[in-house]
């Protein structure tokens, strides 16, 4: 075996490596919190919510991100849901319920991972015409993530209802740091989903260039 053959075989070895190590990243970033937020306020003490009213957003949903207290005093906290919580202070402020951000991208979260995992298994096989467009929504998955949340923090900022105890102007929410509305502190930063999904599309597109390469060499790209 010449030594032109020994490293073909060691780069589609290694393509196929990295593109079932992003595989196993980006199904790990589904079943992970991708992004938090958090409010906080003097009405709610840090000895009893130490991370505010906290929410995390996954990919399907939702979720409470509220840590239960642990002082006796205050243990009929640990109940807390901090998606409905936050729901109650948004009202006042005339912004609609969370539910009603991202309904669509929610329920079809599950069916296009899917399909990407299918993508990324046919390409550890298939080298035809526009093979590397197997990897392209995986590798643009995390990117689509936060265009998206933050379209959803524009859309709740700037359609405020007439229903509001306190009038505010429409404005756009923080999507990255920190910001302050009305009397409330904003927090708003990425989970470990986060990291997991862009390492993986990171793990992809390394994966793409070394199989371009090989077939390039192979007078096939």
């Amino acid at each position: 075996m010449t030594t032109m053959d020994e490293q073909q075989k060691t780069r589609l070895l290694l393509f196929r490596v990295l593109t079932v190590v992003g595989l196993a990243l980006m199904i790990a970033s589904y079943f992970s919190p991708m992004w938090w937020v958090s409010l906080k306020a003097v009405q709610y003490p840090k000895e009893t919510f130490p991370d505010g009213i906290r929410i995390e957003m996954h990919w399907t949903g939702v979720e409470n991100g509220c840590v239960g207290a642990e002082r006796a005093e205050i243990a009929d906290e640990e109940g807390l849901d901090c998606v409905e919580e936050m729901n109650t202070i948004n009202h006042y402020i005339g912004m609609e319920p969370i539910e009603r951000g991202a309904q669509l991208e929610f329920a079809a979260a599950p069916y296009l991972f899917i399909a990407f995992g299918v993508m990324l298994v046919a390409m550890l096989f298939y080298s035809g015409p526009g093979w590397w467009l197997l990897a392209i929504p995986a590798i643009v998955a995390p990117i689509v993530f936060v265009l998206d949340f933050a379209f959803w923090l524009w859309w709740f900022g700037h359609h405020l209802k007439d229903w509001a105890a306190f009038t505010v102007k429409p404005f756009m929410p923080t999507v990255l740091g920190e910001g302050l509305v009305a009397q409330f502190s904003t927090f708003s930063y990425p989970h470990y989903g986060m990291a997991l999904s862009v390492l993986s599309s990171v793990v992809i597109a390394l994966a793409v260039l070394i199989r371009r390469k090989q077939l390039k060499e192979q007078g096939r790209d």
